[in-house]
């Protein structure tokens, strides 16, 4: 396994030298990117397998239950109760939206639904991360959301920073909520609000941490979905779905974590140490992923899911601008 790792934590290295050349795209996409292209040309034998899926999963748990310590319950206040509105509003129209094409136009599984609906509407990888092992999905079903969702970050990532300004003119708050409440991962929320200026970039990190803060919340929802589902019209179906519902002890870690940074006062190295590595974990599970993601994977569910992407984000970018200008303009 120590092969597969080194090369995970290679490929992570080179993605966060390579973002301070290109800061707009990020390290998280360039490190999925980069594993992608690597994976699939030069490191294609087997002996590298085990060490990358150990690199892909198990770090970015750590990663998840750190970015508690970087977030607080004065982030709900900070931002009014118009802008936890908002959030909460986007959050669940996006859910119900890709759960609904996902199933009924795009028609996969779903439990690639549940993770191309959490990591949308969430924080992209992070929550399929979280997601995943609730609701039993398998590893190529997590790939190829994540995959999906990260190139729709990119995306979003090039045009937000003009449709914003261009709507909301200099109204940082709105071009933030706009950035913050749509942009998948934290990394491209920031990377996206720092082609503004630092002012939105303050802001739409708060839309975005309040996203993740409800977290929890999504995987509890959607593994109580799934138990559901797996159990069928069977007449006890509310005990066995509560019996399987398993929160991950990373979510539950991470709640544990905003409450101690809520109600104590954590040195500032805290803050920023657990920042910086739970960033680093976030990368290192991209650049697994990406070193994981076979061509044939993608070539199966390539014209689908792409069409799935961008009808997702399509959908979060007008529903955004239609909440915002109703709750915040």
């Amino acid at each position: 396994m120590i092969s597969g790792i080194c090369l995970t934590l290679i490929v992570s290295g080179a993605a966060r030298f390579l973002a301070r050349f290109l800061p707009n795209l990020g390290a998280e996409a360039i490190a999925m990117l980069l594993g992608i292209l690597v994976g699939n040309t030069i490191f294609t034998a087997p002996r590298w397998s085990a060490g990358v899926k150990w690199a892909e999963k198990y770090p970015i748990e750590i990663g998840i239950a750190l970015m508690g310590l970087t977030v607080t319950l004065r982030t709900i206040a900070s931002l009014r109760i118009q802008g936890v509105i908002f959030i909460v509003l986007q959050m669940t129209a996006t859910i119900l939206f890709v759960m609904w094409i996902g199933q009924r136009l795009i028609r996969v599984s779903s439990k690639s639904a549940m993770l191309m609906a959490s990591g949308n509407a969430v924080c992209g990888s992070s929550a399929i991360a979280s997601v995943a092992p609730a609701i039993g999905a398998d590893d190529d079903q997590r790939r190829t959301a994540v995959a999906t969702v990260s190139l729709s970050g990119v995306i979003l990532l090039f045009a937000l920073p003009v449709l914003g300004p261009a709507l909301f003119g200099q109204q940082n708050l709105l071009i933030s909520a706009l950035i913050g409440g749509t942009v998948q991962s934290v990394g491209q929320v920031v990377g996206t609000a720092a082609l503004v200026n630092p002012t939105v970039v303050t802001f739409a990190t708060l839309f975005k941490m309040l996203r993740v803060i409800l977290l929890s919340v999504v995987v509890f929802v959607f593994a109580r979905m799934a138990a559901k589902k797996d159990q069928g019209e069977q007449e006890k179906v509310a005990v066995h779905a509560v019996k399987k519902v398993s929160v991950p002890w990373f979510v539950m870690t991470f709640i544990v974590f905003v409450l101690i940074n809520s109600f104590l006062s954590l040195p500032n190295f805290v803050n920023d140490g657990a920042k910086t590595i739970s960033s680093f974990f976030g990368v290192v599970n991209l650049a697994g992923i990406g070193l994981n993601l076979k061509w044939q994977t993608i070539k199966a569910s390539g014209q689908k899911y792409l069409a799935y992407g961008l009808l997702t984000l399509i959908f979060q970018a007008l529903c955004a601008i239609l909440l915002i200008k109703l709750l915040l303009a």
